[in-house]
């Protein structure tokens, strides 16, 4: 029998030897379970008008399937951040993953409509685990010269499910909707099979084989064993309670600029979804379009392609300026996201679908850009160790302000104006508050001069 010295000096050498082909293999896994775990929001993005002819729901209850999901989204963010460091994370994910299977099926066997709201809600619950987990699991384990790469996957994965889940309902047509729901039960739950076969090392660096602690600590026959097992079993030490909320207080709260910017992306986030939840009941609805072939067009490139584009022209925009701590950043921002209102604002008053398709597509894809600028303006007026922090409290705030109330918001609107087009011209009107959110934030910092002006400053202050 091998000494407990032993089995001290070779566990935590295996604890570190990681296969880089395994670690390939999960991240294709993790990414593709990303991307399925949208195709229920594109189903029902694309099946509005038949769920509800089949369960009777008018436009508000229909609204409820998106807004109880934010409800759960947002509890379930808090819930990750009180539990992700006392669970495995392998057992955790698999566990949320089976759950968010189990619940799609209130659908397909086309439950009752508290059942089907209870679904959502859990389906919003247990997905936002994984959506936070898998980008930190790529910054833990990625290898440093592919570390964009796979972010990027990860990321990318996401917006082809979403627009799979649309296709799907192409394929399947309109009132057969509910095997999308199978499929995506079906596809994660092979997935998650896989994901069980993979060592807990490679979900969580920190792990510690609980048979292995406990077969040293029965051998207390040298010190510098209890020693390794405390090192195993300890993270580095953190501030004290009282410090950390001081700073985050200061840095965070009482920073109105970084509020200012949350507000900005929530502000973005809440029309986005209503439109994304909503468009396909708009284009049958508002513009009588019955084609499902053009109506997956349609979404796919205003949706999912201007989007894409966006992303890109907000890169090339960072570069034009100086980067993302150039004192024009927010005035970029600002006048991006006018020029998004602008065309959001024609869009309600034409009849045709290409032209709407069009303008619409111009909306995404110029507010995308704003978008990806102000992600990296946020990050300019933080603090670089309370990034982590700052990403928590905006997650909570976006999902407050944008993913809960959006599609029922959208629902409300139309009980009152009647027409889907005065929808789209109050949700461009809300947009226009963040203009007014970017301006005050420019002038304040301006005022102030912290933070993102602060290279600037100190450069003019060298070169005089």
């Amino acid at each position: 029998m091998e000494s407990s010295v032993e089995v001290v000096d070779k566990a935590p050498k295996e604890s570190k030897r990681l296969s880089e082909n395994v670690i390939w293999l999960l991240m294709y896994v993790l990414s593709i379970i990303h991307g399925l775990m949208v195709i229920v929001p594109g189903m029902l993005s694309s099946c509005i008008v038949e769920m509800k002819e089949e369960f009777g729901l008018t436009d508000k209850e229909f609204g409820l399937f998106g807004s109880v999901n934010g409800f759960g989204s947002f509890l379930g963010s808090l819930a990750f951040t009180l539990v992700i460091e006392k669970i495995s994370h392998k057992c955790l994910i698999s566990t949320m993953l089976l759950i968010n299977c189990a619940c799609h099926f209130a659908f397909f066997f086309k439950m009752p409509y508290p059942m089907l709201l209870g679904s959502r809600f859990i389906c919003g619950f247990v997905c936002v685990f994984c959506f936070i987990y898998f980008p930190m699991w790529v910054e833990k384990f990625a290898m440093k010269k592919w570390v964009n790469f796979m972010q990027t996957f990860v990321q990318v994965s996401n917006t082809i499910g979403h627009i799979f889940g649309y296709f799907v309902y192409l394929i399947l047509g309109g009132h057969n909707w509910k095997y999308g729901f199978l499929l995506e039960s079906l596809s994660i739950s092979s997935l998650v099979f896989v994901m069980l076969l993979i060592p807990f090392k490679y979900y969580d660096k920190n792990y510690v084989n609980p048979d292995y602690v406990q077969e040293v600590s029965s051998n207390n026959s040298d010190p510098s064993e209890e020693k390794e097992i405390k090192e195993l079993k300890e993270t580095k030490e953190t501030p004290k309670e009282e410090e950390v909320k001081e700073t985050i207080m200061n840095d965070i709260i009482c920073n109105l600029p970084y509020m200012l910017i949350c507000l900005y992306r929530g502000n973005r986030l809440f029309i986005f979804v209503a439109i994304n939840f909503w468009y396909s009941d708009y284009l049958q609805n508002s513009l009588l379009e019955k084609n499902p072939s053009v109506i997956f067009w349609s979404y796919s490139i205003t949706m999912v392609f201007a989007s894409l584009i966006g992303n890109i022209l907000g890169g090339v925009v960072i570069n034009k300026i100086g980067g993302t701590k150039s004192r024009h950043s927010y005035v970029a921002m600002g006048v991006l996201q006018f020029l998004c209102v602008l065309f959001g604002l024609y869009a309600p008053f034409t009849d045709s679908v290409m032209m709407f398709t069009l303008l619409m597509s111009l909306y995404i894809l110029i507010n995308s850009a704003s978008g990806i600028i102000t992600i990296s303006a946020s990050f300019a007026v933080m603090p670089k160790t309370l990034t982590g922090t700052a990403t928590g409290i905006y997650s909570l705030m976006v999902n407050l302000i944008a993913f809960l109330p959006a599609p029922y918001a959208y629902a409300f609107i139309k009980s009152i104006v009647g027409e889907g087009k005065y929808i789209m011209v109050v949700l461009m009107l809300y947009g226009l508050f963040g203009c007014f959110e970017i301006m005050a934030a420019d002038i304040y910092m301006r005022t102030k001069k912290i933070f993102l002006y602060s290279q600037e400053l100190k450069s003019a202050a060298i070169k005089s």
